[in-house]
């Protein structure tokens, strides 16, 4: 992302060192200048890091996903992690906990579908301006 779009500011959160220590290096070695990386687990950046669009790999199931990165999205931003084939039944599994962090808006988004035997899927949630 960073690499393709260097016109933004990019921060990546990881909480493990050996992993951080490689995508300082990485970061380095490009020479992007847009990179920060933060050591740390993500419900750490929470009041600390905003930004319109938040990813996650499928670390979690999604309502535990959501707890941790949907606090760093900013109102009217959207949280893009990445799921399998469960994704609506993730979805459905994790309604409340999305009304309750201010997702007003939920899409199953497939990507690849052209180019790669079984397309990767993303639950794309929109975060309002409300949160409780």
């Amino acid at each position: 992302m960073a690499i393709a779009r260097p016109d933004l500011d990019v921060h990546l959160v990881e909480p493990m060192q050996r992993r951080t220590e490689w995508l300082r290096a990485a970061t380095e070695a490009t020479g992007l200048d847009n990179v920060t990386v933060h050591r740390g687990r993500a419900e750490e950046f929470h009041g600390v890091l905003s930004a319109p669009h938040v990813t996650a790999r499928a670390v979690a199931a999604l309502d535990k996903l959501a707890r941790w990165c949907c606090p760093m999205v900013a109102p009217g931003g959207q949280l893009v992690a990445m799921k399998g084939q469960s994704a609506s039944a993730e979805i459905d599994k994790a309604t409340k906990v999305l009304r309750r962090l201010g997702v007003t808006a939920t899409t199953i988004t497939e990507h690849g579908a052209d180019v790669l035997p079984a397309p990767t899927l993303t639950v794309d949630c929109t975060v309002g301006t409300a949160r409780t």
